[in-house]
């Protein structure tokens, strides 16, 4: 172990909560090192002369304001909480409030990249290509568009000569009769 090692878990050490493989890395470093051996010795006798204190009992007066402490506290949040309530929209404080702190992130970033496509060579060449696509689309939409128009015709036009076909035929048996 080290000495920063060793100075992070000193105060545990002393109080004996580590475990005895921890224990004995840090009495094996004691040994070499004065500093740190004499860091514990001066913590040590700090920790004798803390529990020879003795222990005081506070009076009722103090008590009583101790416990009047989070009854303050809730007349004095619940004020602010009222005066949260009348933020408007256009208020900085609004604008600031930890809640909208997140929007504010998002709204950021995607300002950033959207000038980022805008106002750079990338960003034009990717306007570019996605141009290029929407155009290449558009008229293969459109091709699409005419071989349905066309096949429509067919179709109209086969519906057309049935239909014709169908009436002359009647006609003939009609004068046959």
């Amino acid at each position: 172990m080290n000495c920063h090692q060793v100075r992070e878990t000193l105060s545990a050490y002393l109080e004996g909560t580590l475990r005895q493989t921890e224990a004995n890395k840090i009495e094996a470093h004691l040994a070499e090192c004065q500093n740190c051996r004499l860091l514990a010795e001066e913590l040590k006798t700090i920790n004798k002369s803390l529990s020879s204190l003795p222990d005081i009992e506070p009076s009722p007066a103090l008590l009583a304001k101790l416990y009047s402490i989070p009854e303050q506290v809730e007349v004095e949040t619940g004020s602010v909480y009222r005066e949260r309530k009348k933020v408007s929209f256009f208020s900085r404080r609004f604008w600031l409030s930890p809640t909208f702190q997140p929007v504010l992130v998002s709204i950021t970033v995607i300002l950033i990249v959207a000038s980022l496509l805008i106002f750079t060579q990338p960003g034009r060449n990717f306007q570019k290509s996605i141009s290029l696509e929407v155009h290449r689309t558009y008229s293969q939409v459109q091709k699409v568009l005419v071989k349905a128009g066309v096949v429509t015709d067919r179709l109209n036009g086969y519906r057309e000569s049935l239909l014709g076909s169908l009436g002359s035929d009647r006609l003939q048996k009609s004068e046959q009769n």
